[in-house]
């Protein structure tokens, strides 16, 4: 009995061992992932100070859903917190505007890099990549007009399965979602062209850089293809209201139409109706 405890204690400390080394390794990767760097882009960015300025960049914050992830008032939001994955708070943005200039601030959002080079992690800047310089320039200056709030501290902790995901692929830093971006097709006409903008710089976010659906823990989001079932008038009820064909309840794309996609204008909606409705006899790049 004494020999088989003792054997199993040996077992049972080897084990333990080679854990905690599988894990030291993993630790390592992870942070040579989190730490790697990125070339910082050089942007020239002239950010309006007029009110028309201020209002539409207000409208372009609520259309990209900005405020899903940094609160209500943008003063940053808990946004995962399970101590096994991590723990993931967005940062403060009436903060970030007052601590960052306006190039560093451009680099962030449409590049996800930070300004000493590393990459950003969570922040969709895979959708925001293609943001023209007007839409971008009007977004940061909304948020320099909001006042400062306080909130919680931007932060990033990694628990033991969170660093396994990272360094088996199965999370990614925003730069590197940047660069295995699939682009969907090209637009044919000047109007659709600005509707694959749209596509590209809204929705992404939630169906992917292809727009052909994706998933997360939270939700899974269809192909846009779908989109070619519904007539221009059920389209702009689905944006405006959040009700789909059918009357169904959408969770999350409800929640999102009705707070984000509502403040669309109509033209927006009939250039993105008019790229999406033709994404069914469309090839993938």
């Amino acid at each position: 009995m004494k020999r088989l405890l003792r054997w199993t204690g040996i077992v049972l400390g080897g084990l333990v061992g080679l854990i905690l080394i599988a894990y030291a390794v993993v630790y390592v990767l992870s942070e040579r992932i989190l730490n790697k760097l990125h070339p910082v882009p050089a942007v020239s960015l002239a950010v309006p100070t007029d009110e028309a300025a201020i209002v539409e960049g207000q409208r372009l914050v609520a259309v990209r859903g900005c405020h899903g992830c940094h609160g209500k008032n943008g003063a940053g939001a808990v946004m995962f917190d399970e101590p096994i994955i991590g723990r993931i708070v967005a940062p403060n943005l009436t903060a970030s505007v007052r601590k960052y200039d306006d190039a560093q601030l451009a680099a962030i959002i449409r590049n996800g890099v930070r300004p000493d080079g590393r990459s950003m992690m969570v922040m969709p800047s895979e959708a925001f990549a293609t943001m023209t310089d007007e839409d971008l320039s009007r977004t940061i200056a909304f948020l320099k007009s909001v006042p400062a709030m306080p909130g919680p501290s931007p932060s990033l902790s990694l628990g033991p399965l969170g660093r396994l995901g990272l360094v088996t692929g199965q999370f990614k830093p925003v730069a590197q979602l940047i660069a295995d971006t699939v682009p969907p097709p090209e637009a044919k006409t000047p109007e659709a062209a600005f509707g694959r903008y749209l596509a590209r710089t809204v929705c992404a976010g939630c169906h992917g850089t292809s727009l052909r659906g994706d998933s997360n823990p939270d939700f899974t989001s269809p192909d846009l293809r779908i989109v070619g079932a519904y007539s221009p008038e059920a389209f702009r009820e689905l944006l405006r209201t959040g009700v789909p064909i059918g009357g169904r309840k959408l969770p999350v794309m409800g929640a999102v139409a009705r707070e984000n996609l509502s403040q669309l204008n109509d033209a927006e909606i009939a250039a993105l109706y008019g790229y999406l409705h033709g994404l069914a006899d469309a090839k993938p790049n």
